[in-house]
């Protein structure tokens, strides 16, 4: 099952292909959760997904995955609130960023965060848009830059895969970035 929601794609199988880029996998602990999320929120029960992914399970706090699913349940919320919309996208940029500082050497949770900056843009429009894109910018140019995507193969998530369709992914995300930022006045400063 393959699952994808707002900017992500978030996948239920080892199946790694170019369209599946920079998404995750559901842990097999969190699978029941993550259902149970998908399903609030398509109910539009938005609180009750939240309240499910971020209960703390036998003692442990959320991990990444289930914080960067709360992040998108909130930007799913600004699109159907939108007299709250800078609420639940401050509130879906935490989560995305609690979520990378949980696994930092996840170059997915990475890739989600500046991912979480560009969507918070697009759903603010100018000027609140602009430190967002600075932010995403920043982060996508760090990445592009990482060793760790310069060979033919790598490993995203414990998996090795093939890293042109991720550079790829990346570049597109770069070039949308660029185009989004020109309404920005310091964002060709910040490049």
């Amino acid at each position: 099952m393959v699952v994808t929601i707002a900017f992500l794609s978030l996948s239920c199988t080892r199946d790694r292909q170019a369209a599946e880029t920079w998404s995750k996998t559901v842990p097999a602990k969190d699978k029941e959760r993550f259902q149970q999320v998908l399903d609030y929120r398509k109910k539009g029960e938005f609180e009750r997904a939240v309240a499910v992914a971020i209960e703390p399970a036998h003692g442990n706090e959320p991990d990444d995955f289930l914080l960067q699913a709360t992040a998108i349940t909130y930007f799913q919320r600004a699109q159907t609130d939108s007299s709250n919309k800078e609420k639940w996208v401050a509130l879906a940029v935490q989560y995305s960023e609690r979520a990378v500082k949980a696994n930092p050497s996840s170059l997915v949770n990475v890739f989600n965060v500046g991912d979480s900056y560009m969507a918070a843009g697009m759903n603010l429009g100018t000027p609140q848009a602009c430190p967002y894109y600075e932010k995403s910018l920043h982060v996508f140019e760090q990445l592009r830059a990482d060793p760790a995507l310069q060979g033919e193969w790598g490993t995203m998530d414990g998996e090795r895969v093939l890293l042109a369709p991720y550079r790829k992914k990346l570049d597109q995300h770069l070039e949308t970035l660029r185009s989004l930022g020109l309404k920005c006045p310091s964002f060709s400063k910040a490049q």
